[in-house]
């Protein structure tokens, strides 16, 4: 059927003259011939002499208009073959029709017309000609589709039944008897057309017109109210294009069928429901699929039925039919949908007791313990588990509603059946514990108080704590109490042992509650004496909510229990408030109350101190520290006092408070100056002066630690360091040498580490302007690293270097102060035995190797010649010379000072070409300037300087 119900016409194949042929003579053959000349022809001796064979096998060609003006003139030939005539005239038939079918969209309606009455007229002038063609079958057909283009259905169903009539077995006898079906299913001949598609049909599923066969035949029944003969021809189609013909096959999913095929199984269904709806509804559907099996499309015949009722709003029947696919295969996939939608009928319909059985049978169904689940994962199937979840809640919400009004236990016991199914199935549920407490409710109005006790304390007891479970608590107790009204004897005994055990455990979990001061407090000492702590903490706070409260003495014991039982299971905030509370309740000056206050204010000290330890643990590491000052608060005379508040002071230090730990450190040295820890105060008063930036209270400190004997060495050092450092910081130089000069007397070793204490000194030393102290170290640092031997590192070497570079500078110094005087020769002697130890002394630096040392003292090393050199000629002149005696005196002079001066250029030469191996420091560029000054015409450019560097790159 079409998307509104019509049944769909299947298009006439296309033509059995697949096409146009040529006959290849007409072509270029015969026709085309030319008459000798000793012979003319006549076109009848062409027509005798070379027959036309129309080739039936070859191809059509191109031009359609040609093809038909070649076979007009073909059949104007006289005397030419009949049988080729006739195939002629059926092919110019068919050229006509061919055209009437491809070429319409490009014509208008008379040219089609007129294109089909040629066809017709050539195929009756053939039929009449030539009866015996042998393919008049063919001519037919073609007739009778020129005819329906014609609009002459009559005329096409008359040709086509003569057809039939004349060639029983053509080989077209599918493609015929469905075109006879269209004709007499458009004419409303049911029952003829019927029998037509019917021939198709036995015709098997070779035919092309078999699955639309199947669909009209079944339409065809339909139409005359035949609905169930209709049935099978329609659940072919099914077959065919759900099961792709096999018979018990997989169904294809609906949506992978193309559009054509979704809309003809959609049609099929939609008649079929039709055809249910009109005999017995879902019960034919039984009837039908028990004499076909049970195919897997089965499902959309139940659904399709309901569907159809619900549009008609005829609900107890939609249901009937949904619920009818549910009974015949509950454990089908597409049966839990089927069992919702049958609910959802019945609650469109207002039928509260049906959605009340379908919500039952739904359960029943699909219960986790169900068959349905075997080999099924509830996480595949999330819509049955929430459909499950609901139904299960909504039965015994309805029947809880209703046992509440007809009090029948029967209701009662209806609603706790599926209060428990409910928990069972979802016992995570975020619902579970109001459900749990609604299954107590129903088992306590239906005084079953034994099991609704049990259901209420699993209530507030067995689930996280909300806003309803100090209620199920409270009701549990209620329920231990009306059951034991109606016991006697050890059956009552025991009830009220559960009972206690019930108010207790209440009590513990619920101490707010108004109603907890109403518990026994009997048993109290007893259940503390045997080890059973939070049940003693119980029992003690229900005694102290008593109202009216018992007596001080009862009610110093209850805080030493809750006290003791708290500090024992470590809730040591609780154990510090109970015994204060219970202190507070010892009164008056008898000794043993005296006694009794003491050990209270022991109890209560330990209580806080172990909250400090308990938070330490913890991380709070403030708390703990609160905690631990706190114990002096709280207990003064306590005997843990010190060692509170020196952990406070550890703390504190840990946290890098350092003034909270230097005020709680400084009191308790005094308080407590011979106390074990007293190095250790030391220690960490030392630390927290030092990062509270108090360097001379650290320095002392630490001096203090280096100073003890029984210190490891390596904290003595340390120590010794420290203090040194930071009387420096402090400003007192003087104690910080000291502590220096210990470094280097009393630890040797690490030679490294020494040195660099010398090398500390010797700037010191330097900078308090004692050079003699400086050059002390100086030299120590020389000879600690010349005997250093494997201790010897590059950095010790370094600062050996430095060293003796700076111990050149005095030897330097004393060469440039000697002025030479007259006599020149005496006081030049002691000019160059200067010179000598200075350029030892650069050559020892020197030897270090040490680049930026090395320059330097190349450098200076020129430069002393290159002084000797100019004091030599600036030396003073001997007195009483001539002119002529003076310049030969001063050219003299200038000889003996150009030997020195040579051989500052070549040190100072020496020095730049280290520039060619990457070495270009500021004394390298100082002996540039020298040389730019003794030698301008080779270094006074500023282009060679400029091919330095471009060699150091």
């Amino acid at each position: 059927m079409s998307a509104r119900g019509g049944p769909r016409r299947a298009p006439w194949r296309a033509g059995l003259a697949a096409g146009v042929y040529l006959l290849t003579c007409l072509g270029g053959n015969a026709l085309a011939a030319q008459p000798t000349a000793s012979a003319p022809a006549t076109l009848g001796d062409l027509v005798r002499k070379a027959p036309v064979a129309v080739q039936k096998n070859t191809p059509a060609a191109a031009d359609a208009a040609k093809a038909m003006e070649n076979y007009k003139r073909f059949l104007e030939l006289q005397r030419t073959d009949p049988n080729l005539r006739a195939e002629a005239m059926r092919r110019l038939g068919d050229l006509n029709q061919e055209g009437d079918q491809f070429d319409n969209l490009d014509k208008d309606l008379s040219q089609v017309d007129l294109m089909s009455a040629e066809a017709i007229r050539l195929y009756t002038l053939l039929l009449k000609a030539y009866p015996d063609y042998a393919r008049n079958d063919q001519v037919l057909y073609q007739m009778a589709r020129a005819y329906e283009a014609t609009s002459k259905p009559e005329q096409a169903l008359a040709t086509l039944d003569q057809l039939i009539a004349r060639y029983p077995n053509t080989r077209m006898l599918d493609e015929v008897q469905f075109r006879r079906g269209e004709l007499l299913f458009s004419a409303k001949d049911y029952r003829q057309a019927a029998s037509a598609y019917a021939v198709v049909i036995k015709l098997g599923r070779t035919s092309g017109f078999y699955t639309q066969s199947l669909y009209k035949h079944g339409w065809s029944l339909f139409k005359q109210s035949l609905n169930e003969d209709s049935l099978p021809s329609f659940a072919g189609v099914l077959d065919q294009e759900l099961l792709g013909g096999v018979t018990g096959g997989p169904m294809r999913p609906l949506e992978g069928l193309s559009r054509a095929n979704r809309e003809l199984v959609d049609d099929t269904l939609r008649v079929m429901s039709i055809a249910f709806s009109y005999l017995d509804g879902a019960p034919s559907v039984d009837a039908f699929l028990a004499t076909r099996g049970n195919p897997a499309y089965a499902y959309l015949l139940y659904a399709r039925l309901g569907d159809l009722y619900v549009d008609k709003q005829r609900y107890q029947d939609a249901a009937g039919a949904y619920r009818g696919f549910v009974g015949r295969d509950p454990n089908n996939v597409h049966a839990p949908g089927l069992a919702m939608q049958a609910i959802e009928a019945y609650t469109k319909g207002g039928f509260t007791a049906l959605v009340i059985d379908g919500k039952r049978e739904y359960v029943e169904h699909y219960d986790f313990t169900a068959p349905f689940w075997k080999s099924r994962a509830r996480t595949d199937y999330p819509d049955v588990v929430k459909e499950l979840r609901a139904n299960l809640k909504d039965l015994a919400t309805f029947f809880h509603a209703a046992a509440q009004q007809s009090k029948l236990p029967a209701d009662y016991g209806q609603a706790a059946r599926w209060y428990r199914s409910y928990l069972t199935s979802f016992p995570d549920a975020a619902d579970s514990a109001a459900t749990n407490y609604l299954l107590a409710d129903a088992l306590f109005e239906s005084h079953q108080y034994g099991e609704a006790a049990t259901e209420y304390e699993h209530t507030a007891y067995g689930y996280p704590r909300d806003a309803k479970s100090a209620a199920a608590g409270y009701a549990a107790m209620v329920a231990y109490q009306k059951g034991e009204e109606g016991l006697t004897g050890d059956p009552r005994s025991t009830w009220h042992a559960r009972a206690i055990d019930a108010d207790i455990k209440f009590a513990q979990t619920f101490p707010e509650h108004p109603e907890s001061g109403g518990v026994l407090t009997r048993a109290a000492e007893d259940i503390f004496a045997a080890h059973d702590l939070p049940r003693a903490i119980q029992v003690a706070k229900l005694l102290l909510a008593r109202t009216p409260p018992v007596e001080a003495a009862q009610q110093r014991i209850a805080w030493n229990i809750i006290g003791q039982s708290q500090y024992e299971l470590g809730v040591y905030p609780e154990a510090e408030a109970a015994f204060i509370q219970a202190r507070e309740r010892v009164q008056g000056p008898d000794p043993a109350n005296v006694k009794l206050r003491a050990d209270l204010t022991e109890r209560i000290a330990e209580s806080v101190y172990r909250q400090g330890e308990a938070r330490q643990k913890a991380g709070d590491a403030t708390g703990a520290v609160t905690d631990f000052l706190r114990v002096a608060k709280v207990a003064p005379d306590s005997k843990i006092v010190g060692t509170a508040q020196y952990d406070a002071a550890a703390g504190l230090i840990n946290l890098k408070q350092w003034d909270q730990a230097i005020a709680v450190l400084e009191p308790y040295r005094k308080q407590f100056p011979t106390a074990a820890n007293a190095e250790d105060v030391t220690r960490k008063l030392a630390v927290a002066y030092a990062e509270s930036n108090r360097p001379a209270d650290a320095a002392v400190e630490f001096e203090h630690i280096s100073s003890n004997t029984t210190e490891e060495p390596a904290v003595r050092h340390e120590a010794l360091t420290r203090a040194a450092e930071l009387y420096d910081k402090a400003g007192n130089d003087a104690k910080s040498v000291a502590m220096l000069q210990r470094l280097v007397a009393e630890y040797p070793t690490p030679v490294p580490a020494a040195i660099e204490v010398r090398e500390r000194l010797a700037q010191m030393a330097a900078k308090s302007g004692d050079t003699a102290r400086e050059q002390q170290w100086l030299r120590e640092i020389v000879h600690a690293d010349a005997q250093a031997a494997t201790a010897r590192t590059d950095r010790t070497r370094y600062l050996a270097a430095t060293a003796q570079l700076k111990l050149a500078e005095p030897l330097r110094d004393s060469f440039r102060a000697i002025r030479l005087v007259a006599p020149l020769k005496k006081s030049l002697v002691a000019k160059r035995q200067s010179m000598e130890a200075a350029l030892a002394a650069y050559k020892a630096a020197s030897d270090y190797h040490v680049a930026e040392v090395t320059t330097a003292a190349t450098y200076e090393t020129a430069e002393l010649y290159r002084r000797l050199g100019k004091d030599v000629q600036n030396s003073e002149r001997p007195k009483k010379l001539n002119k002529d005696e003076l310049e030969q005196y001063e050219s003299l002079l200038d000889d003996q000072a150009f030997p020195f001066e040579e051989q500052a250029i070549q040190i100072h030469e020496i020095n730049t070409a280290l520039a060619r191996s990457g070495v270009y420091d500021d004394w390298v560029k100082k002996s540039y300037a020298a040389l730019a000054e003794l030698k301008p015409g080779r270094y006074g450019k500023t282009e060679l300087t400029q091919d330095v560097v471009t060699t150091l790159e």
